[in-house]
């Protein structure tokens, strides 16, 4: 089915908060996965060159124009190769953190008319996509139609994610049967628990260990239990974070990035 203008924002507006506090047309972060910056809804970097051909789109008048301080240095960035342009964005930053006065010109860029409908065409092709995800799930569970949380969960799974790496529908079930019965949900959260020390949201994941145990409706366990397999064929640092983010979306509710997330009443 078609992805609404409702949904396709209901997406963004959910999924961006995880990554930024206020609006996630806006947001930027620094250097904290090694991407030098990322910028907007859904992140896009220099270090994966995802920002560059948005950038470019814009053109170097709207860059000067949103951003007179370092636009110069960043239409440089993106018109070299990314071990450049990863040079020039980390001499903005105080170790992994933007100064000032980087952090406002990128925003403001993010956030203008022109770079909002170059971000606006890129969602749309992410959202189809993640349409796509959500109707085959749908359809091999013996339903009709995905539903607006199975939308979001793709969303996020294909902008953070990629796909599911080959996991189907009959891998979910086989791991729901052949845990004890009724303890699929234990397991993952003895499996949060037992976070290691070197994974990333570790201590999310221990206290979404204790939000989720017991909590989680029939109607839920197997988004919830894709969220289990599918953060296991992830890097074995970021399993943790790919969890607390899944599970919060599975559930409706969890701890993402040292926050508490609650989506009751949105999908």
């Amino acid at each position: 089915m078609a992805v609404s203008d409702q949904e396709l924002n209901t997406a963004v507006a959910i999924t961006g908060r995880f990554e930024n506090a206020g609006d996630p047309w806006r947001g930027v972060t620094g250097d904290f996965d090694g991407m030098g910056i990322s910028c907007g809804v859904l992140q896009w970097n220099i270090g994966s060159a995802s920002l560059q051909p948005m950038v470019k789109a814009v053109g170097q008048a709207v860059v000067l124009r949103e951003a007179p301080t370092i636009g110069a240095d960043l239409w440089k960035a993106c018109n070299a190769g990314v071990a450049t342009g990863l040079a020039i964005v980390r001499g903005w930053q105080t170790g992994t953190k933007l100064k000032a006065i980087p952090a406002r010109e990128l925003a403001s860029l993010m956030g203008s008319p022109e770079m909002k409908a170059q971000q606006t065409s890129r969602i749309r092709v992410v959202a189809e996509r993640a349409d796509a995800l959500a109707d085959s799930w749908a359809k091999a569970a013996g339903r009709n139609a995905r539903t607006l949380r199975e939308l979001v969960w793709f969303f996020d799974l294909v902008t953070q994610n990629g796909g599911l790496k080959g996991l189907t529908l009959a891998d979910v079930r086989a791991f729901i049967q052949t845990s004890t019965p009724g303890r699929a949900d234990d397991v993952v959260c003895d499996w949060l628990l037992s976070a290691p020390a070197a994974w990333w949201g570790r201590l999310d994941c221990i206290k979404n260990a204790g939000l989720w145990r017991d909590k989680v409706t029939p109607a839920h366990l197997e988004l919830f239990a894709l969220s289990y397999l599918r953060s296991g064929l992830s890097n074995s640092k970021a399993r943790g974070v790919v969890m607390n983010r899944k599970g919060a979306l599975a559930i409706g509710k969890g701890w993402v990035n040292s926050q508490l997330f609650d989506f009751s009443g949105q999908i």
